[in-house]
């Protein structure tokens, strides 16, 4: 099955490097379209929103909603107990390391106003940049992302949702164009 989503997080990475406002408008039918297909089963936590179904799965930042992935394709949640979801932030940071994944994680809904509330990691060209204060704390949200895959995990009351998506076709440089 091929799966097309919409990952605007390179844009918003570079504008975080340059300063500029990226200007994602030209994403905004496509992002409408995918929201509408993944209804099914909502929920959220102190800084993101997110649905998944049959037709797609999608999330977005409360606070910066231009901060949002959107995947047509069916996408299946795993719960996750605290130590599970710890064991899987441990084996993110290895793999952000040793691969050069990209990797973020909100650990307060303070988002990114100390370099404790979260960790960035990811590469631009040839170079390595990282932000904030990696930890193994439990995470209000986690995505890595490497070639191969992407994984979401989103803190859930007292447990924790998991996805792991294999790569979509990407629809952002097209819809871009």
């Amino acid at each position: 099955m091929t799966y097309l989503e919409i990952d605007p997080q390179p844009i918003l990475l570079q504008s975080l490097e340059t300063g500029e406002t990226p200007n994602l408008e030209g994403l905004s039918l496509a992002r409408e379209y995918i929201r509408e297909k993944a209804q099914g089963s909502l929920g959220e936590n102190e800084i993101v929103r997110w649905s998944h179904g049959p037709g797609g799965f999608y999330y977005e930042f409360k606070r910066f909603p231009a901060a949002f992935y959107a995947r047509l394709g069916p996408a299946q949640e795993q719960r996750l107990t605290p130590d599970q979801a710890q064991e899987l932030v441990w084996e993110a940071l290895v793999r952000a390391e040793e691969e050069w994944a990209e990797l973020t994680l909100f650990y307060t809904a303070n988002l990114m106003q100390t370099p404790q509330d979260f960790y960035i990691a990811y590469t631009l060209g040839d170079t390595r940049v990282e932000r904030g204060e990696a930890r193994y704390a439990l995470p209000l949200f986690m995505r890595l992302k490497d070639t191969r895959q992407l994984w979401v995990l989103f803190r859930s009351g007292s447990g924790f949702l998991h996805f792991r998506l294999e790569q979509g076709q990407p629809l952002l440089q097209t819809l871009l164009a």
